[in-house]
């Protein structure tokens, strides 16, 4: 059965038979270089502050601000960082390894408090805003907490310090999912007919596939 995510549904939406190289017979993966090194490493120390109380690095301190008034918002509600939520194909709550899990994200920040969600999402290269992501985490949010009516969502471009933000209600859930599902759909259609169409790109240059790929 294969498995989706935010990060799995783009790779297939930019290239398929790249996805079917990374995600079905993983002969192929993700380079890591310094962009995404650095990345992981702002994220961990956003983590550690947080949800530890750790001081961050000297070349981080300006994200001090940024964590203490996520603190402040939390104060009276729940603060998750790094949560993993899961559903399975009837899109209930599971867990992240169980053998039904289907639909996995893992939250950056979550803050949820009564009948409100806030969720953020760190970016570390350049502006980009794409909302399906957060509309993705969004909808999960609505399946695993059900007292949850509205989820405030921002990605916040942590070069700049700019928020691009959007707000999710419980009313529009099936036109979140329907978009949602109907994405999914198209990876297991190429799966069912194991058709994995190229769709050369100017993401070709950064693509782990470029070395044997006939289309690079």
């Amino acid at each position: 059965m294969l498995t989706h995510s935010y990060s799995a549904i783009k790779l297939f939406e930019n290239c398929p038979l790249r996805y079917y190289r990374q995600r079905v017979t993983k002969e192929v993966k993700d380079e890591d270089n310094e962009y995404t090194l650095y990345g992981s490493r702002i994220h961990k120390a956003l983590e550690n502050k947080l949800a530890k109380q750790e001081d961050l690095p000297k070349d981080m301190q300006k994200y001090e601000p940024l964590c203490d008034a996520i603190t402040r918002a939390a104060v009276g509600g729940d603060l998750l960082v790094e949560y993993q939520m899961t559903l399975n194909g009837n899109l209930e709550p599971t867990g992240w390894f169980a053998k039904d899990a289907w639909l996995r994200s893992v939250l950056d920040v979550l803050v949820v408090k009564n009948d409100r969600a806030i969720v953020l999402d760190w970016k570390t290269g350049k502006r980009r805003p794409d909302f399906f992501q957060m509309q993705i985490f969004a909808a999960q949010v609505f399946k695993v907490y059900p007292d949850v009516t509205t989820v405030d969502t921002s990605l916040v471009w942590l070069q700049t310090m700019a928020q691009d933000q959007e707000r999710f209600e419980r009313k529009d859930a099936n036109l979140l999912w329907r978009d949602i599902l109907g994405r999914i759909k198209r990876i297991e259609l190429a799966a069912e007919n194991d058709t994995w169409t190229a769709k050369p790109s100017g993401l070709c240059k950064f693509c782990p596939c470029r070395h044997d790929c006939e289309y690079f």
